[in-house]
């Protein structure tokens, strides 16, 4: 059985702070100063319920068409223009949101702490279906339009109809007796559903039906406690520009390019972590536990430069940001790196609750949605 509870959380962090590149320092690095050569700006902002709140959750926007939707976890959805941040609808529903928002044609899909998948209609805002599942879901559910699938942190994953929520297909992973405060979002592509487990595997099913098409491990239980055998697949998988290869993370485990239809891999690299990555410009972009952000280039063969300066800051999984990278941290700030050599150009704080959810880019505008529940656009400026 997992364990579901605070001490989980305190281990996860007490994890990532021993993981550190200093062995003799465990605090988070201090800001250091630089030479600014770019700034961000606030384009738009707008706040919504209590954002993540008390608990580890990481609800995240998303966006579909002109508009982008965000959830907050004491039951608030809103969709706005992702342009000027202006409201299209709100609603407060009793619900106690802890994994959102997945968007799929008409409908858009939340996880609740009270082990529901919920679907909204997207135009309206009213519930459409809502389905029990085994425990709290702390990813996105997601869907090709047909079928919806949801990770549970009991380990299940489960299809449902799109229409009706009715049960379709359902698999149970084997969870570990300590596992990190989070699951990985289903990456869906084409008829293919692929999810990283708290075991340290990657598996991808027929979304249609659940057949099992291929696994890959990630990460291998090493070491005699608990904590040294955490090997969650909890960031975001990656599906690489060529739409062929997927890109996992595994942490006190590997970054793995893999092969969508076949599950081969196509090559490895030793970094432990426990967000997803980002690729553009030919390089592969990922966060490590001890806080490092690394470039490694999108075939795997080489590091390009690795950025140490915000080790321990329990960094947000990288976003590629107008020829940028960009990260968040558990202060709030947001980092701005150059892609050639990882130097910080800009920062700014976003929000003194801390950043946790993943960003995201398009176009020029930069959604980042801090922990208290604000949602601000920036823009990216020469100084």
């Amino acid at each position: 059985m997992k364990l579901i509870s605070a001490v989980t959380v305190l281990l996860a962090s007490a994890m990532m702070v021993a993981c550190a590149s200093d062995p003799t320092s465990r605090d988070p690095a201090k800001l250091t100063d630089f030479q600014a050569e770019k700034k961000l700006k606030e384009a738009w902002s707008y706040s919504l319920g209590d954002g993540q709140a008390e608990a580890y959750h990481r609800i995240a926007p998303v966006i579909d068409g002109d508009e982008i939707f965000i959830a907050s976890s004491n039951g608030k959805v809103a969709a706005l223009k992702k342009s000027n941040g202006k409201k299209v609808w709100k609603e407060s529903y009793d619900l106690r949101i802890s994994g959102g928002v997945g968007v799929s044609g008409t409908l858009l899909f939340l996880g609740t702490s009270d082990g529901e998948i919920v679907a909204i209609d997207r135009l309206s805002g009213d519930i459409v279906w809502k389905t029990q599942v085994s425990s709290e879901v702390l990813s996105a559910p997601q869907s090709n339009g047909s079928v919806v699938v949801a990770q549970t942190y009991s380990g299940d994953v489960q299809g449902f109809n799109f229409e009706d929520g009715k049960l379709l297909w359902s698999y149970s992973s084997q969870v570990p007796r300590l596992t990190l405060r989070g699951t990985s979002t289903p990456k869906v592509v084409g008829g293919i559903v692929m999810i990283g487990f708290a075991n340290g595997r990657v598996m991808a099913f027929d979304i249609d039906n659940g057949t099992q098409l291929w696994e890959q491990r990630i990460s291998v239980p090493q070491g005699s406690t608990e904590i040294e055998r955490l090997v969650d697949v909890d960031g975001r998988l990656l599906v690489m520009e060529d739409g062929q290869t997927v890109v996992a993370t595994g942490y006190q485990g590997q970054v793995m390019a893999i092969d969508v239809r076949s599950g081969r891999p196509l090559w490895v690299k030793e970094t432990s972590s426990y967000v997803g990555a980002a690729d553009n410009f030919g390089n592969v972009y990922v966060v490590a536990a001890d806080g490092s952000v690394n470039a490694i280039a999108d075939n795997g063969q080489g590091a390009l430069w690795t950025q140490t300066v915000l080790a321990r800051r329990e960094l947000t999984e990288p976003a590629v940001f107008d020829g940028a990278i960009v990260v968040g941290d558990f202060e709030g700030y947001l980092h701005v790196l150059a892609k050639d050599d990882g130097r910080l150009l800009a920062r700014t704080r976003a929000d003194s609750e801390g950043l946790r959810a993943p960003m995201i880019a398009d176009g020029k505008l930069l959604y980042v949605y801090g922990n208290s529940g604000e949602l601000i656009a920036y823009k990216l400026q020469d100084r």
